[in-house]
């Protein structure tokens, strides 16, 4: 790979002889075309690019809330908010090629460095009819450590639509619940319930954002 010198306007596209050209994260490079790739498809190969679909897919899906958590993944660390959270998931999938899976209880849409103290929250319910809910058991309040202008937010994820919701950041630390309403044709859908709490940006912690906290699975009524 070669970046092109060709002034600051310069560019290079498609392929010409044996190389070709493209744009690739703001600079145009120059690649060697190989017309005989080694793509044997090789079981762990297959089993590769069947967790990184499923990884993806789920990116995809929760776009709106990693480009608010994972904002600070940028061209410095040649990743986008998107492929962090391969990256920090990626180890959760298993199974199959054809049947793959990921542990939900786990997935982390935070940073891994996230310090921001988090609260304790109750039993998920999904009693009322396309409403997601999560008590707050404890805030955790402590002005040396957070503020209680802290804000909660709660991520649904439909695996049936493979879509996100997230609530709108009016619930804080010293709420009492926090709740989002989902699509109407969401009725039925089981889905996986996710919080995080993002530092009050008037405090000395703003940007960051606590652990990702696992609410539990249901079916929206």
């Amino acid at each position: 790979m070669a970046i092109t010198m060709f002034g600051p306007n310069g560019h290079y596209r498609n392929k010409f002889g044996m190389a070709v050209g493209f744009r690739w994260k703001g600079l145009n490079v120059i690649r060697v075309y190989n017309d005989s790739p080694n793509n044997p498809k090789t079981a762990d190969q297959v089993l590769a690019r069947a967790y990184f679909a499923l990884a993806g897919k789920m990116a995809g899906a929760l776009g709106d809330a990693l480009r608010f958590t994972m904002r600070a993944f940028g061209t410095k660390n040649q990743t986008t908010p998107q492929g962090q959270f391969v990256k920090q998931n990626y180890s959760l999938i298993s199974g199959t090629a054809d049947a793959p899976e990921i542990d939900y209880e786990l997935i982390s849409l935070t940073p891994t460095n996230s310090k921001l103290t988090a609260v304790a929250l109750g039993e998920l319910d999904v009693s009322t009819p396309l409403t997601v809910a999560v008590p707050v058991d404890d805030n955790y309040l402590d002005t040396n450590h957070n503020s209680a202008n802290d804000k909660l937010y709660l991520v649904v994820y439909s695996k049936t639509a493979n879509e996100m919701v997230i609530s709108d950041g009016t619930a804080k630390r010293t709420s009492e619940s926090v709740s989002v309403r989902v699509p109407g044709y969401w009725q039925g859908h089981f889905v996986e319930v996710y919080a995080f709490m993002a530092a009050d940006e008037t405090s000395a912690r703003a940007g960051e954002f606590s652990k990702t906290l696992y609410c539990g699975a249901g079916r929206i009524a």
